[in-house]
């Protein structure tokens, strides 16, 4: 912790050992694969978060730039088509 702030990935695996559902920590994970350029891993952590919360907050806008990272367009528009349709 060289800046004084708790290690997110540590706060992270804290909170799923406590409970292994917690969307807000699984699509934390998400992000932080995806940051540290492990698409594959985000987006399985993601889609978990989509089946437990199929309306949670960005996670389709989310997936549809993963798969935009991958080169997959046709997935980044259904993605995209879900998030637009589940938008309040």
């Amino acid at each position: 912790m060289p800046d004084g702030r708790p290690d997110t990935n540590l706060l992270v695996r804290e909170r799923l050992s406590r409970d292994a559902n917690d969307t807000d920590a699984l699509f934390t994970l998400a992000a932080l694969h995806v940051h540290e350029g492990r698409l594959d891993e985000g987006l399985d952590v993601l889609d978990r978060v989509l089946r437990l919360d199929p309306r949670y907050p960005g996670g389709w806008v989310f997936k549809a730039k993963v798969h935009r990272m991958r080169g997959e367009p046709d997935a980044a528009a259904s993605a995209s088509e879900i998030a637009e349709r589940s938008s309040p």
